[in-house]
């Protein structure tokens, strides 16, 4: 199996796309630069969101943001245009991609921010995030609610009402780091495709 490249998801028609998207949701100000800043910023919002959520556990959602946006390069205090953001994401992209086909830790550092995510997401700590609790996330991060429901059916491949945490963690993964997956078509609706 061929070593895969940032090159190989920068000529990814698909990535290109998705990952350009969230730099224009990370964009707020629009002035064409994103900052780690920009990353914590989300953060907020869904603290404002969910109030609920304990300090611990957005805590550890912070330092596993840091640690996501430092993989990709991107560090505190430093504005990044487009191409610097999207490049940084596939030099992280294509390491983690190789560190799973080794055989590694899965997705490490991937796997650590979903699962940060997930453990702030399920707000009544039942272990299983709701489309209720879902919706919040996502409003948090300015999608509209009509894509909320799609994602989280998308999401939900059991199709038992509930997202687990192994059905967000594999998905993410497939649609970030696995290239040419059709089965996450669509996920995030029209907002990355």
């Amino acid at each position: 199996m061929a070593t895969v490249t940032a090159q190989d998801y920068l000529n990814n028609a698909d990535w290109v796309k998705r990952s350009s998207a969230v730099f224009h949701l990370l964009d707020i100000n629009k002035n064409g630069y994103v900052s780690v800043d920009d990353w914590l910023l989300w953060i907020e919002n869904f603290k404002k969101a969910a109030p609920t959520v304990s300090g611990s556990k957005l805590e550890k959602l912070h330092l596993a943001t840091l640690k996501y946006t430092a993989a990709a390069g991107l560090t505190v205090g430093v504005e990044f245009n487009k191409e610097q953001y999207l490049q940084g994401m596939a030099v992280m992209c294509a390491a983690e991609h190789e560190k799973v086909k080794r055989g590694g830790s899965k997705l490490a550092i991937l796997n650590e921010y979903t699962s940060a995510w997930y453990d702030c997401i399920d707000t009544d700590g039942d272990g299983l995030v709701s489309e209720e609790e879902f919706a919040v996330v996502m409003k948090s991060a300015n999608f509209p609610e009509s894509t909320a429901k799609a994602v989280f059916a998308k999401l939900d491949t059991n199709k038992n009402g509930k997202l687990e945490r192994s059905e967000l963690m594999e998905n993410e993964f497939k649609f970030w780091i696995s290239l040419n997956d059709a089965s996450v078509k669509g996920m995030y609706g029209a907002v990355f495709e």
